[in-house]
This record gives structure tokens, C-alpha cells and sequence, in this order.
């Protein structure tokens, strides 16, 4: 308390300068005083939170914010005295308290920085931008912070050092390429005005030959030279060069196009085919393959600003050509892979644009292209490859659409078309095609139960791939239990759908809480026990089945403890022994048998041979605890045996009401 009577007796030059001034009352001053003694008691006990400082300069800013407003209404505003600056002075010195405390919460750092921006403390910011630098050298953020300090300072050649210095630090940050990017678009939009308002030409481009020869011949040509790659972006065009150089990904380039398009200036709008002729630089990025940055390539002409008319249907074709080109020089090489890549790049590029494309003609005319593409398919090209499946089943969701344009296939003839795609094809999506277009021409029930049912049993031998769960999960809610234990053991009997067994069984416990078996909680307990012991089984399984009984308002006690046997013992992993364990110990808690919790981690604890692997066990038990509701816990007894547990004196601190942060006036 020494500490806190200290700082209370620093306070009071300035808290008789505000009385004396008329700003606050004696009793406003008492009630001050009164929440500071509070707040700086709860900054000096042995585990200060982050929360005591926050709320403690949140108070401080309110008050300085209510200091300020009722100087604002004086008639006569006193003179400048301590008080004028010592409240704002307390808010800098409570956060270099926190920083001293948390100085690896980054959040907190940046905190600081933007309330000492607001506060228009330029010379403090620079000293905690450098501090926190020297402390995360690391940290995004806190470069673009500072960066933008010496923008607002007037020192862009600062701000540029800065940034740069992050990037040989960060060069994977995309974000940080990107706001150094801004900062050279920035820089050259400030030279362009400047120059504009000064009179010095900035428009070089359209120069007659007299004008050109004159410069030519003269002094100035350095000079205007290089005004003109300024103005012309040639630093940012480098930057460009820089980033793709250190980064060559398709996620930086994404980021990098979307800097320019968002950036207000005519210089970016001019760089976008600048960056997009960098990707003939680049025959390789990390993150894609070759036929998705020939995609990303061939979208450079639907980039031009206000593309509409003509030039959007101009920009549409070139675009759609470019990728038709590319695949049948493809087929050409007789390079499979690529031919399969661009395939499903293709029809990627078909559905997004029929999706945001409202033109019918526009439609049509992307529809016809990728059923050409569709009949064109060749005999070398893989029936079961992912790029095919897509070209089908991009092409039948096109049909598909309620909004396609006339002339709509009819029944028929779009139900033929999905047969024969779906003999060629083992993707997922081109049999659920099959599936809905089969669903919609037929009226009966009993007909369409039978078809869909005949569907799904050839889908299920035929796709392969991706996203098998669709076809052996398709309306497994109407199921029977019988039915789905037959595609659990239907599934288990090929080595390609083995996988799947995880995901039935889960969906299959699902169910049977959604709907009760046979004479109801009893029966779905036999049927659970069973499933668990027919299967080997995951812990994810486990802990699913565990959960789901567990919120059941008529908990079957007897079934969880089988669960949990079944769980701790699946494959003899200390994993499963460890989950399974702290799983009905949590339960155990919650049901106030506090005693048989404690027995099962003890024991648990017991059993770890490694020494730090009980102090996870203790750490994550204790951890456990915090989380169970307080009643609970008033019979809890600590890891080890000892009665009750440990609780800091200053716990009842913690409970107290939150205070408004400003109660004078």
C-alpha cells in the first residue's frame, strides 16, 4: 500500500490546480481521488491483469475528455497550468506501467501508439514505434504504424526505410507488400499535385517532336526524364518487380491487384497491366499451378476500369478464347495433367462469369462455348479426371439454372445428357447433376424413390475422388438403421471408400438422437453400445457419441461409462487414455462427484511416466476446474489430495461491480 499512498500524494498538485480553477468540486476532486486509490490498488497486487490498466486509462481519457469540455464553457478559461497536461501525462505513464508488464502483447503496444496519435504526441509516438520495433522486429503492424508516423511527420524517405527494413524482415507479409505499395502511390500522387500547383509540367506523354528534340538537346533531360518514369510509376512498378520476386504466389499477386483496383489514383488504374505482364516472368508460383496463372493471365481483359458495351463483351471473348486456345494446344502436346487443369480452371472461369453475368446473349454465348468444349472432349482425355468431371458438371448446373436463358433442353433431353456424362465422368458433382435432373422428371414418388435409390448404388461403386460423403450421406436421415449399417460395411469393404467410415458412423449417432430407435432411450443405448464395439473407431467418434449423450436432459449414466471405457482403451494411445479421462472427470464435476473426478486424474497422473507430462496433466486438470461453475467447485479438491483450493486474496477484488469510468459532473 506504501506504492499506493506514493502515487495518491503525486496526484495532488494537480488536483488542487483543478479545484482552485473551478473544474472540479471538492467532492468531484474526493471522488477522484476515491477511483484512483482504486484503480492503482489493483495495478499493485501480485498478478496485475491487462484489463486494471485498460480500465484505468479508459478512466483517465473519460476524465481528461470531461476536463476539456468544461474549460470549452468558461467564460474565462483559466491560464495554462499542471493541470492542462498532467491528466493526459498520467494515461502515457499508466501504459508505460503495462508496457513494462506485457511488453510481448502487441495489441497493447499498438493501443499505446494510437492513443498517443490521437493525443498529437508526434515526438512519444516515434520513441514507443522504435521501442516496440526493437521489441517485435517482426510484428506487421507496428512497421505499418510507424511508417505511417513519418508520413504524417513529412518524412516519406523515413517511412520508406521503414517499410523496407520489414520486408527483409517480413517478406512473405503480403500485407505489408501491399501498404508499401500504397505508400509509393501515395508519394507519387503528392509529387503530381505539387508539381501541378507549382506550374512544372507533369503531362510529358504527348510531346510533339520540336518539343522532344528541345529536351533532347538540353540540360534538362535527366531532369525531365525522370519526372516523367516518376509520374509514369516506374519505383512502384519495381516494388511490383520486388514483391513477386521474393513472394511468387498467387495469393500475394491477388493482394497486390486488389491494392490497385481499390487505389483512388490514376496511376494505379494505369499499373494493373503492368502487374499482370509480370506473370509471363513468372512460369512458376508456390501456391497454384500453371493452368491456374494461365487463368489468372488470361483475366487481364476483363480489367479495364469501366468495362461495359462493347468492350465487356470484347473483353469476355478474348478472355474465353485465350483459355480455349490454351487447351487445345494442350491436347496438342498430349500433356494430360495440363489438359485435365485447364479443364477445371475453364470451368471455373464459365460458372463464375454466368453467375455474375445478367446479359442473356452473354449467357448464352458462355453456355454454347462450354458445350462445345463438353462434346469436343476427346478420347486421350481422362474419363475420370477431376477437369473433365468439372466441365460436366459445370454444364449441367448451367442447365440446371432456373435462369437460363431460352432455349431451355427440355426433360428428356437433359436427362440423356446427364446419363451420358455420367458414364464418362466419377466425379461427385456430375452424379448429383444426374441425380437432380432425374429427381425433377419424375412426378411419382414411388418412381423417383426407386430411381434415386438406383443412382446412388452406382454412384457409390463408380466416384472416386473428392467429396465422396455427398453420394454415401445423400438423405441419410431417411434411412434405416439397418440401411445405413449395410453402406457403413459397404464402405469398409473397399480400401478407397475406407476413409468414409468416420463420417457414417458420426452421422449415424447423429440420427439416432434425432429420431429414438425401437422403446426409445434404453433401445438407442444398446444400439450405441453396439455400434461402438462393431467398429474400430476414432476418438473423434468417441467424444461425438460422449457429447451427444451427455446433453441428453436423461443422461444415461451407464452408457457414458461404457463410452468412456470403449474410449480410453481404443488402441492403447495415452491420447485417448488422456481425452476419454478428462471427458468424464468433466462430467463427473458437473454431476458434484467431486471425490471420483479427483480419483480418475490422480490416477491418470499417476500413470505418466514423463515427468513434464504431469504438469500438462495438472495444468490442463486446473484449467478444467476454472471452467466448472463455482458451486460446484466449493467441494473441490485439489490435484494431489490437498482440501480446497488455492484462491488469491485479491479474488474478491475481481467480483467487484465495474464502476462507471467518469462520475463527476
Amino acid at each position: 500500500m506504501e506504492r499506493v499512498q506514493y502515487s495518491l500524494e503525486s496526484f495532488l498538485p494537480e488536483l488542487k490546480d483543478l479545484q482552485e480553477n473551478g473544474i472540479f468540486s471538492a467532492q468531484e476532486v474526493r471522488e477522484i481521488i476515491k477511483r484512483r486509490t482504486h484503480f492503482e490498488t489493483q495495478l499493485v497486487r501480485r498478478q496485475p491483469r491487462k484489463k486494471d490498466f485498460l480500465e484505468y486509462i479508459e478512466y483517465e481519457m473519460a476524465l481528461e475528455k470531461l476536463r476539456k469540455k468544461r474549460v470549452a464553457r468558461m467564460k474565462t478559461p483559466p491560464p495554462h497550468s499542471i493541470s492542462s497536461h498532467s491528466i493526459r501525462q498520467r494515461q502515457f505513464s499508466i501504459f508505460e506501467r503495462a508496457m513494462r508488464k506485457f511488453k510481448a502483447d502487441i495489441r497493447l503496444w499498438v493501443q499505446y501508439i494510437e492513443v498517443a496519435k490521437k493525443e498529437n504526441a508526434g515526438n512519444l509516438v516515434g520513441r514507443v514505434v522504435a521501442k516496440a520495433l526493437k521489441l517485435h522486429p517482426t510484428s506487421v503492424p507496428l512497421y505499418v504504424l510507424a511508417a505511417q508516423h513519418q508520413l504524417d511527420q513529412g518524412s516519406p524517405s523515413a517511412a520508406r526505410n521503414l517499410l523496407q527494413r520489414g520486408l527483409r524482415l517480413n517478406a512473405q507479409s503480403d500485407d505489408l507488400w501491399c501498404e508499401y505499395i500504397k505508400m509509393e502511390l501515395g508519394w507519387c500522387e503528392l509529387l503530381r499535385r505539387r508539381w501541378e500547383t507549382l506550374g512544372i509540367p507533369t503531362n510529358l506523354e504527348n510531346l510533339s517532336a520540336a518539343e522532344n528534340a528541345e529536351i533532347a538537346t538540353s540540360s534538362e533531360l535527366d531532369v525531365k526524364g525522370a519526372r516523367k518514369e516518376v509520374l509514369k510509376g516506374a519505383i512502384v512498378k519495381e516494388v511490383l518487380k520486388d514483391a513477386l520476386k521474393a513472394q511468387p504466389s498467387l495469393r500475394l499477386f491477388n493482394a497486390l491487384s486488389s491494392t490497385l483496383e481499390g487505389y483512388p489514383t490514376p496511376l494505379a488504374i494505369a499499373l494493373i497491366p503492368f502487374l499482370y505482364d509480370l506473370l509471363n516472368e513468372h512460369q512458376k508460383f508456390v501456391d497454384c499451378n500453371t493452368a491456374e496463372l494461365l487463368s489468372v493471365y488470361a483475366s487481364r481483359h476483363l480489367k479495364k476500369p469501366d468495362l461495359t458495351g462493347k468492350d465487356l463483351i470484347a473483353g469476355l471473348k478474348a478472355n474465353n478464347q485465350e483459355l480455349l486456345d490454351a487447351m487445345q494446344t494442350a491436347r496438342e502436346s498430349g500433356d494430360q495433367k495440363f489438359v485435365d487443369d485447364l479443364a477445371a480452371v475453364y470451368s471455373e472461369f464459365v460458372w463464375n462469369r454466368w453467375s455474375s453475368t445478367v446479359d442473356s446473349n452473354l449467357r448464352l454465348y458462355l453456355s454454347s462455348s462450354l458445350h462445345n468444349l463438353c462434346n469436343s472432349t476427346s478420347s486421350q482425355d481422362k474419363p475420370g479426371g477431376k477437369g473433365v468431371g468439372a466441365l460436366y458438371s459445370t454444364h449441367l448446373r448451367i442447365l440446371l439454372d432456373r435462369t437460363h436463358p431460352s432455349p431451355r433442353p427440355d426433360g428428356s433431353k437433359l436427362s440423356k445428357l446427364a446419363r451420358k456424362y455420367s458414364s464418362k465422368s466419377t466425379s461427385v458433382e456430375v452424379w448429383l447433376c444426374f441425380l437432380d435432373i432425374e429427381n425433377q422428371n419424375h412426378a411419382n414418388s414411388a418412381l423417383k424413390a426407386q430411381t434415386e435409390k438406383n443412382i446412388l448404388r452406382s454412384a457409390r461403386k463408380i466416384c472416386r475422388g473428392e467429396s465422396l460423403e455427398k453420394i454415401w450421406c445423400h438423405a441419410w436421415d431417411a434411412l434405416t438403421l439397418d440401411e445405413k449399417e449395410d453402406l457403413i460395411k459397404e464402405a469398409l469393404s473397399n480400401s478407397e471408400t475406407a476413409a468414409l467410415r468416420e463420417a457414417l458412423l458420426l452421422r449415424t449417432i447423429s440420427s439416432l438422437y434425432l429420431s429414438t430407435p425401437g422403446d426409445g432411450p434404453p433401445a438407442r443405448s444398446n444400439t450405441i453400445n453396439r455400434l461402438l464395439r462393431s467398429y474400430s473407431l476414432t476418438s473423434l467418434v468417441y467424444r461425438h457419441a460422449f457429447e451427444l449423450e451427455e446433453a441428453q436432459p436423461e443422461t444415461d449414466t451407464s452408457l457414458l461409462q461404457d463410452i468412456f471405457h470403449l474410449w480410453r482403451d481404443a488402441g492403447g494411445l495415452a491420447s485417448n487414455r488422456e481425452d476419454a479421462t478428462f471427458a468424464y472427470a468433466s462430467h463427473l464435476l458437473n454431476e458434484r462427484l467431486v471425490k471420483e473426478a479427483n480419483i480418475l486424474i490422480n490416477n491418470l497422473i499417476a500413470l505418466s511416466i514423463e515427468g513434464n507430462r504431469k504438469e500438462v496433466l495438472e495444468k490442463r486438470w486446473s484449467d478444467t476446474i476454472d471452467n466448472v461453475e463455482r458451486p460446484v467447485l466449493s467441494d473441490a479438491v485439489e490435484v494431489g489430495g490437498n482440501d480446497g483450493m488455492d484462491v488469491d486474496e485479491s479474488s474478491g477484488e475481481e467480483e467487484e461491480e465495474d464502476v462507471d469510468f467518469v462520475v463527476v459532473g
